[in-house]
């Protein structure tokens, strides 16, 4: 595929007419605050220059919230999963969804890369490949010059001892550092809503050189020559059975609990703009029910990601295979499970993210006070959920809310997408499948709490202002009858 970067000096030209054409109303209308150290307080704090913290800051610029800064605890470039845990080889949606762009046609994936590879390289990819899509958002951050903050770790969030503004701490390469704001986005995906672990009964009984979770960073060449038993039926535990095998491991097995791998995929079916747009405003019990379902049937891996796996020499899916026990014997482990027995040199757990904010020593103060849906909710009996229970109860605008009324007013300053998210907002609420409609949902949060504090500023300001529509003039005496 031929690569031509002539077309990104001109794509970004474009990008800035679109801009231009699209600034309506370009008024700036927030009133700055002070700060108790004495600094401007950010009007947003985005955390997470992932996909969606770059998305939701073009978008808030463009609304003119623009004393705005972004931060990521990762190194330039390594934001979000993309080049560091993900190992599949495309993204798995549909080349065409809409996603970061701003609804402007030059800002988007396609727009950019047939900027280089013109429109028959479009054509000629499937989906996207997801070093591209890594890519692509490097130069998105760039060409809107958008103030990220990269290597600033959040390890506190709490509300400041005075002016309605929240307390931000990082720790930085330069040492530890204490920013202010008055909005908080938090787009710091599935590690952001708890993270992931190893079951301690697998972590216990297996030397930790021979065990890995499918969202550590390693290379995979450390199974060459080895036999690799994966637990898990989604698409991670198929990416990393491709990536051992490509390098080199002997076999790899993707062990899954249920007696037949998950075929269907509602969430293809929900990418209407009727459901994406519109998830939110359903009543409680449907999104439990929605969301219950999809947890139920499962997910499999993409069609593609399948066929790679199943076509490799080594690659093996046992079925029915929970793994009950498990032992190092000094050289292999031995794995049980429903009357079966495997024999691997390595373990992968591929069980996805855990949600569960008390897991996030820097979000403290939001799990002390904020609600949780089994705070709002009880569902029936035959569809009671730990996990679902302790996610987030967010409003519209994916805001947190308060547990007991009055105790945490502050928590409505507070927005997020992180994985946690999906019941509120939608199952897929925290994917490129909805960005569409959530991020600028979010930045609505945003601005709605920025407008509200400043009511009686702008009340004053309206009756100040000279409103003068028409210049001075004087009317020509009427002819005399």
């Amino acid at each position: 595929m031929t690569t031509d970067p002539r077309g990104l000096a001109a794509l970004k030209r474009q990008v800035a007419r679109e801009l231009e054409i699209m600034t309506y109303p370009r008024i700036d209308w927030v009133h700055p605050r002070t700060a108790p150290d004495g600094s401007a307080a950010l009007d947003c704090a985005v955390i997470g220059a992932g996909m969606f913290g770059l998305a939701t800051a073009g978008l808030l610029r463009r609304e003119r919230v623009t004393n705005i800064a972004l931060f990521d605890e990762n190194e330039a470039g390594r934001e979000g999963p993309w080049v560091t845990f993900a190992r599949m080889s495309m993204l798995r949606t549909p080349k065409d969804l809409t996603g970061p762009e701003l609804g402007l046609p030059a800002l988007s994936f396609r727009a950019w890369f047939e900027a280089q590879h013109g429109p028959e390289g479009w054509e000629a990819i499937y989906r996207v490949p997801r070093t591209a899509w890594m890519d692509y958002l490097t130069w998105f951050r760039r060409v809107l010059d958008l103030p990220v903050n990269s290597r600033w770790k959040l390890v506190t969030l709490e509300p400041a001892a005075e002016g309605g503004l929240l307390k931000l701490g990082f720790v930085t390469p330069e040492g530890p550092q204490t920013r202010y704001a008055r909005t908080v986005l938090l787009c710091t995906g599935g590690m952001g809503a708890g993270g992931y672990e190893i079951p301690p009964e697998i972590a216990r009984a297996v030397p930790a050189d021979r065990l890995v979770h499918a969202m550590d960073v390693f290379d995979p060449t450390r199974f060459r020559g080895q036999r690799l038993g994966i637990l898990g039926a989604g698409a991670s535990a198929f990416d990393m059975a491709i990536a051992a095998l490509e390098k080199g491991a002997t076999r790899a097995e993707v062990c899954v609990r249920r007696p037949e791998l998950p075929r269907d995929n509602p969430r293809r079916w929900m990418e209407t703009s009727g459901f994406l747009a519109h998830y939110v405003d359903l009543p409680d019990a449907m999104k439990w029910a929605y969301t219950w379902h999809l947890k139920e049937i499962g997910q499999p891996p993409p069609q593609p990601t399948f066929d790679t796996a199943v076509a490799l020499p080594g690659f093996a899916i046992r079925t029915g295979f929970p793994w009950e026990h498990i032992r190092w014997t000094g050289q292999e482990i031995v794995v049980e499970g429903n009357g079966r027995r495997a024999v691997y040199d390595s373990l992968a757990v591929a069980t996805g993210f855990k949600s569960d904010l008390a897991l996030r020593p820097e979000l403290a103060e939001i799990a002390k006070h904020a609600a949780r849906w089994r705070d709002r909710y009880t569902p029936p009996p035959e569809k009671q959920h730990a996990a679902m229970g302790r996610a987030p109860y967010l409003d519209r605008n994916g805001a947190f809310q308060e547990r007991e009324p009055g105790k945490a007013p502050w928590l409505g300053r507070v927005l997020t997408v992180i994985s946690a998210v999906n019941l509120s907002l939608g199952p897929v609420a925290s994917s490129v499948s909805t960005m569409k409609y959530v991020a600028p949902r979010l930045v609505d949060g945003v601005k709605r709490q920025l407008f509200l504090d400043q009511q009686a500023e702008d009340w004053a300001a309206f009756h100040a202002a000279d409103h003068a529509e028409l210049r001075p003039f004087t009317l020509p005496e009427p002819e005399a009858a």
